[in-house]
């Protein structure tokens, strides 16, 4: 019988005064994805978040979905139990006869406890029962199987099944961001990465209706929906770029219509992290991967932003990388698929490689660009997407 689980994070122990306030965020961030799970009571403290569940629970679906929340390093799903040792040698000895194993360890960690017996003494009398009970041998090293003690204040928790979390920070310590969003391979990446590392994000993707079908914008609903399951709760803006994309073609040089198409993408997203109170922009650029990512076009492009902060994750990574974090995360299947891009709509034989400030700012000069953003912005969908519930 499995009845709770243990969440470990991953670096907040490095955090000294802020660790109450990281935790708070992880806290409420788990509760929202161990929604209808039957989850009836969440406590922290001693370095560990624990969770206990109701006769109708499901702890193996919460410690899958809490697993892989930003700022988890791993989470054990199993029973409560009183720091009693003949009490902690039943329910391990229970969860090791479950499955058959050739080897296995035990490993127990105590934490603020006044437990008399020590982890070692955990380790040798838990272990001798075990082994005596299935003939299994003992390897501290390469075990295939090992029941998992820990005891923190005056109570404990044993387990065999230990998942292995996403790690890093929870979303919401370093910040509110804007992270662009296409419906390819790399930038979903990117918002993870982000996500990740402690921002709260919300993502934004350009379509080019009514020039092209909505496949870019379903494409980009299942990739945010496929993010839910690193956090529960996602904000996707839909914004049309194909009226403005029609004005860049009609009155530039066509070597320059991606770098303008981008350039406004970016004057768009600085406005809309102005009203959402966002501080920087994420996307997915990995440098010398396109055209529009040389160093002279990426410079070109951010010259539009001058005051924002534009972060690019994926900036030295190799294509082969970034698809291996998109197979990690689960949107790579969805960003293969055939879409059309805003980004190539109207796309020139030649595009510049190294498009300079002044040639975009000279291009620009027959637009009305704040026009161009203006209408961009009045078109804007905002959706709302959650991790679904337990079916």
């Amino acid at each position: 019988m499995k009845d709770a689980l243990v969440a470990h994070h991953h670096e907040l122990g490095l955090k000294g005064k802020n660790k109450d306030y990281f935790e708070q965020i992880l806290a409420r961030t788990l509760k929202r994805a161990m929604r209808q799970t039957g989850y009836t009571n969440i406590r922290r403290g001693f370095g560990r978040i624990v969770v206990d569940f109701g006769p109708d629970g499901q702890p193996d679906l919460a410690a899958e979905r809490v697993a892989r929340i930003y700022g988890i390093a791993y989470v054990g799903v199993g029973r409560r139990i009183e720091p009693d040792m003949d009490q902690i040698g039943d329910v391990a000895l229970s969860f090791m006869t479950d499955e058959p194993f050739n080897s296995f360890r035990v490993r127990a960690r105590r934490t603020h406890s006044n437990f008399e017996q020590t982890s070692q003494d955990i380790h040798e009398i838990v272990g001798r029962r075990i082994q005596r009970a299935t003939g299994g041998k003992v390897d501290l090293k390469h075990a295939d199987a090992t029941a998992w003690v820990e005891l923190f204040g005056g109570t404990g928790i044993v387990y065999r099944r230990r998942i292995e979390g996403t790690g890093g920070l929870p979303a919401g310590v370093s910040g509110k961001m804007i992270a662009l969003l296409s419906g390819g391979i790399d930038s979903p990446v990117a918002a993870w990465r982000m996500w990740r590392r402690g921002a709260s994000i919300e993502l934004l993707h350009f379509h080019g209706q009514p020039f092209t079908d909505p496949s870019s914008a379903r494409q980009a609903i299942e990739l945010a929906q496929t993010l839910t399951n690193f956090h529960p709760e996602v904000t996707l803006h839909l914004v049309p770029l194909g009226d403005a994309q029609r004005e860049i073609v009609t009155h530039t040089p066509s070597s320059l219509r991606v770098i303008l198409y981008r350039r406004t993408m970016f004057r768009i997203a600085a406005e809309l992290a102005v009203h959402r109170g966002a501080k920087a922009l994420i996307t997915g650029d990995a440098l010398g991967q396109v055209a529009s990512q040389t160093i002279e076009n990426i410079t070109t492009v951010d010259a539009a932003v001058p005051n924002v902060q534009v972060i690019r994750p994926l900036v030295g990574m190799t294509k082969q990388e970034i698809i291996a974090d998109a197979n990690r995360i689960g949107t790579y299947e969805i960003s293969t698929r055939k879409y059309q891009d805003c980004c190539v709509l109207f796309e020139p034989r030649s595009p510049a490689i190294r498009a300079r400030p002044w040639e975009a700012e000279e291009a620009e000069a027959s637009l009305d660009v704040n026009a161009l953003v203006g209408k961009s912005l009045a078109g804007i969908e905002t959706r709302h997407v959650e991790l679904p519930d337990p079916t």
